[in-house]
């Protein structure tokens, strides 16, 4: 499986590259995010792969949904475009998201940036990867000796929603501005990127108020393979991609801080 997720994410990868050099078109979706007719493009085109070399896999997409029956635990999950606005703003760190998917847990997650020619991929048991063009295959591994206590950590974030700062498109205002004061340093990194940042040793932990299944779904096995802890933001550890959040970290001590302050008391400030 995971080879086809990469055959899949590689065929796309140069028509994504020339709509990110030309966007600019785009619509709203009810709930006010941003769709562009290369999300649409690139699912479709994603389905086509699939439904070819693996048939009668029920596949999940952000825009067209899902095939088969109406609840989602087995089979393969799309998100052809995940920051769909760094896409439209000129920023590079969009991506591709993959994952396939056993009774409810993601066994393998492909990220694909196209824009920075970067393949972050990981497999049970298999280890986690990254490949960045012209340059030798990394593994992914959590920053060694890394810190327990959020004083100590670099800590980010994909954005200011649900929370204090900006309720938006959330439900619960988690306390971010909890986090950003007592951590050692805080700094916001687009979408999935900053998660991939946490498998490859460069941030302690990293949080996403708002999150679908297709946005957590790959990052998941390239955290777990380079030895990190997830959650959502109520703690689960289990179906985290069906959380509603996420927060990714390189060790469970820290985790589990970042996840209490997250919960604590925030001045709401919309």
């Amino acid at each position: 499986m995971l080879e086809i997720a990469l055959e899949a994410v590689n065929t796309i990868k140069k028509r994504t590259q020339d709509a990110f050099d030309g966007a600019g078109q785009f619509d709203y979706k009810p709930d006010r995010s941003v769709v562009t007719q290369t999300d649409l493009m690139l699912e479709t085109e994603i389905r086509n792969i699939l439904e070819k070399r693996s048939p009668g896999v029920p596949i999940l997409g952000e825009e067209f949904g899902q095939d088969g029956s109406d609840q989602f635990e087995s089979g393969w999950i799309i998100d052809p475009i995940d920051g769909t606005r760094a896409f439209l703003y000129g920023v590079p760190l969009f991506s591709t998201l993959l994952a396939f998917v056993e009774n409810g847990e993601p066994k393998l997650g492909v990220i694909s940036f196209p824009a920075i020619s970067t393949v972050v991929y990981a497999s049970q048991g298999e280890g986690g990867w990254m490949n960045v063009e012209g340059k030798p295959l990394r593994q992914l591994k959590v920053m060694d000796n890394s810190p327990i206590s959020v004083n100590n950590a670099v800590i980010s974030a994909s954005g200011i929603h649900s929370s204090g700062y900006h309720l938006e498109n959330g439900t619960v205002v988690y306390n971010l501005d909890g986090v950003v004061k007592s951590a050692r340093d805080f700094v916001f990194v687009n979408d999935c990127y900053q998660h991939t940042m946490v498998a490859a040793g460069r941030l302690h932990c990293a949080i996403d108020t708002i999150m679908k299944p297709w946005d957590s779904a790959a990052i998941l096995p390239c955290i777990k393979e380079a030895g990190g802890d997830f959650c959502a933001l109520n703690g689960s550890r289990k179906r985290a991609m069906f959380g509603g959040s996420l927060v990714s970290a390189c060790n469970s001590a820290l985790l589990d801080q970042v996840v209490e302050i997250m919960n604590s008391r925030a001045d709401t400030k919309n």
